[in-house]
């Protein structure tokens, strides 16, 4: 049977969806006083009508470099821009075919922020993806665009499906109408042979694409994680967060140092350069106004421009600097239609579907305590100094091994073992509670480490050498993993359990070393430590 021709030249489009609710053209557009409005032949005006903005020429920015240099002026030599929107209302929902620039007069607040990805997941098979850009945010945020040499599937391209967001996608398409390759993440690309009056029946099928859930049968983890890019509902959160401030509610929102740092250069921390105390921790609490004057002065533009000093353990200098909004963790869940979580880290906001909470925090819930060992209450001293009195404290169960770094993989790595050595059974890693970013930090160093012992016998040798003699691993066979408990233990304020004190973040990298050093045979636990009483200024760790 002769295939049909498609019809039409084949054009390059770009779509976008706007939410449902939005039903004129002056809804989408920031300012439509500039645009020039042009009907569609054969279709009523409030149904498919073409916007344009007028060329504008200007002079390549690269001519100024060789101004004095030409013996004669360049005449006539001119870029220029232009933009238009094709609007068509269907099936009750507005969509815009973007031409040139035309997407720079959209009110995007009113963008259907997963439209083109979702079409996209909906129309290609999970072993024919060519490129995806993702946001990770294992200890620090990171973006990154990775794309192989032939189309492959999602494991091709080293996501972590706990902790990935997926902000586009582009793979070969299974459908003819929507083209061989198909990308999408706010907007759709596709490439098809098209004409105008085809529109219509396109946006039907768009819409159904976008309308089917059969994409989280091979993407189940695409919907757990969202970055929010819509400037209103972003205005709406913060709007909760100084609620939350003003009414001094901080059940969720503590302050954390929002990237990896070298904690052994750290002295503490000021809110100005004149103070004289330096803090071993931050808390907003510590610098807010009165409450007769809080809600007069703190405010969003407060958080963005109140700073976070840290000061060197040497110089005394300031080492780094923070906005108190970057260094806020808060997590809300909000009273919506959609029953979303949501959560502020590292100055940006993220959505997180309710049930993957529900069951991160189940799963956490079955890691089990430690009990083999009762640590000494926190002091307000340092780690180092902390793990040093809980080895004085009882020098027969315990080995103290912080800061003894073990160097490896021919020099360009440094790792600890581990902080404590007890009973010669248990790797115990302490760390004090910093906010996710330090916790992540914490739990991958262990995972690491005991990847390491298992696996690498020159590894192994070299922490023979920083152990007593009756504490040496034998060296005649590889170590027996189920003869041994990695132990995770946090200092901590919070007035919670050992299972109730990690923010969202640190539960899902938790989550996963677990599972991995269960695999390999580890038992696995975590632990509480307690601060003293006296030493506790507020009790928000």
């Amino acid at each position: 049977m002769a295939r049909k021709k498609p019809k039409g030249n084949k054009r390059r489009l770009c779509v976008y969806l706007f939410k449902d609710g939005c039903s004129s053209w002056e809804d989408v557009f920031k300012d439509s006083s500039a645009l020039v409005k042009y009907p569609i032949k054969g279709f009523a005006e409030d149904v498919m009508t073409l916007f344009i903005k007028g060329s504008v020429s200007f002079l390549p920015k690269w001519l100024g470099f060789f101004d004095g240099f030409l013996d004669k002026g360049i005449e006539s030599l001119f870029n220029s821009s232009s933009s238009a929107a094709l609007l068509i209302k269907h099936d009750e929902r507005i969509f815009a075919f973007t031409f040139g620039y035309g997407r720079s007069f959209l009110n995007l607040n009113f963008i259907e922020d997963n439209f083109g990805l979702k079409v996209a997941l909906n129309n290609i098979n999970a072993d024919r993806i060519r490129s995806v850009d993702i946001k990770n945010l294992d200890t620090v945020v990171r973006h990154s665009k990775v794309q192989t040499s032939q189309a492959g599937t999602v494991d091709d391209f080293g996501l972590n499906i706990d902790r990935d967001i997926l902000n586009a996608v582009t793979g070969l398409s299974n459908d003819e109408v929507l083209g061989k390759q198909v990308s999408g993440a706010v907007s759709l690309h596709i490439s098809i042979p098209v004409k105008v009056d085809d529109l219509p029946e396109l946006c039907t099928k768009l819409l159904r694409k976008f309308n089917d859930n059969t994409y989280k049968e091979r993407f189940p983890w695409v919907d757990h994680i969202t970055d929010v890019k819509n400037t209103a509902l972003i205005e709406e959160l913060n709007s909760l967060l100084m609620k939350a401030i003003h009414d001094k509610d901080f059940e969720r929102l503590f302050l954390a140092i929002p990237e990896i740092i070298n904690w052994e250069l750290v002295q503490g921390f000021k809110y100005k350069p004149s103070d004289e105390e330096v803090r071993e921790d931050i808390h907003i609490a510590d610098v807010l106004p009165p409450d007769e004057e809080l809600r007069e002065k703190v405010n969003l533009a407060w958080l963005k421009r109140k700073k976070v000093l840290c000061v060197s353990s040497d110089t005394e200098e300031v080492i780094y600097t923070w906005s108190f909004y970057k260094c806020i963790n808060y997590e809300i869940e909000k009273s919506d239609k959609d029953g979303f979580t949501y959560l502020l880290t590292t100055g940006k906001w993220f959505k997180i579907d309710t049930d993957y909470v529900n069951s991160v925090s189940k799963e956490t819930k079955d890691i089990p305590e430690y009990s083999n060992f009762q640590f000494l209450e926190h002091e307000g001293e340092s780690e180092g100094e902390y793990n040093k009195h809980v080895y004085e404290s009882d020098k027969k169960r315990c080995v103290l091994m912080d800061k003894k770094n073990i160097v490896y993989g021919g020099g360009r790595s440094r790792i600890e073992f581990c902080d404590l050595f007890i009973d010669k059974k248990d790797f115990v890693h302490v760390k004090r509670f910093r906010g996710s970013s330090a916790l992540s930090h914490l739990f991958f160093q262990g995972l690491n480490s005991a990847f390491l012992l298992l696996t690498d016998f020159g590894f192994l040798k070299k922490v023979n050498k920083e152990l007593p003699q009756a504490w040496k691993f034998g060296e005649s066979s590889q170590i027996r993993a189920s003869d041994y408990e990695v132990v995770f233990a946090v200092i901590s304020k919070v007035k919670k359990g050992a299972r109730d004190i990690f923010p969202f973040f640190s539960k899902v990298s938790l989550l996963q070393v677990y599972k991995q050093l269960r695999a390999y045979g580890y038992d696995v636990s975590i632990a509480k430590i307690e601060v003293k009483e006296e030493q506790e200024q507020n009790n928000n760790a």
